[in-house]
């Protein structure tokens, strides 16, 4: 498991907790009704992309290009996301930023997210929410109930292997209802 850490800056109390998990892990015997969810918690703390990051690009004129490219018309959205764009290329960061989108299905929501993405150059997950029963499925659950597993974002991070995706959450109207 320590050889998925190879290369990554892990910060100090993480790699404190690895070591701890793993100290406790060895010791376990494969029948203890713990082992399973251990070891998912560590395969998941030793897959995490610690210190690696996509380049960010700020460049606006590609952004528009991109934009346009891909969606007709929405020009008052596509407007607001160069604005976006044009913000984080003066703080050199959108570290952090959340943009709401709000319509019917099929109005473009979720290409609009991968476009953003792909203007700044990171990588796209889309997480749906729809006929989840509440949040627990994006937060994760806690180790001690059985059959624990970690929360989408934490799975989002590992498939797409940078700190720094454009997650889009998805059918958030949706939570809370059953198909």
């Amino acid at each position: 498991m320590l050889d998925n850490l190879e290369g990554k800056n892990v910060p100090e109390n993480i790699m404190k907790v690895i070591d701890e998990e793993i100290k406790r892990f060895m010791q376990m015997e494969k029948h203890h009704s713990e082992w399973q969810t251990t070891k998912t918690y560590l395969e998941y703390l030793t897959k995490m992309p610690y210190g690696v990051y996509s380049d960010e690009n700020f460049d606006i004129a590609m952004a528009k290009d991109i934009l346009d490219e891909g969606h007709y018309g929405m020009d008052d959205v596509k407007q607001r996301i160069l604005e976006f764009i044009a913000v984080g290329k003066l703080n050199n960061s959108v570290h952090g930023k959340i943009l709401c989108f709000v319509g019917p299905p099929g109005v473009g929501k979720t290409s609009i997210g991968e476009s953003i993405a792909k203007s700044l150059g990171r990588q796209f997950h889309r997480i749906s929410m729809g006929g989840d029963r509440d949040t627990s499925a994006l937060k994760g659950f806690r180790r001690t109930y059985v059959g624990a597993v970690p929360g989408k974002i934490v799975r989002a991070l590992k498939t797409v292997e940078v700190e720094n995706p454009v997650i889009l959450i998805d059918e958030v109207d949706k939570l809370g209802q059953r198909s």
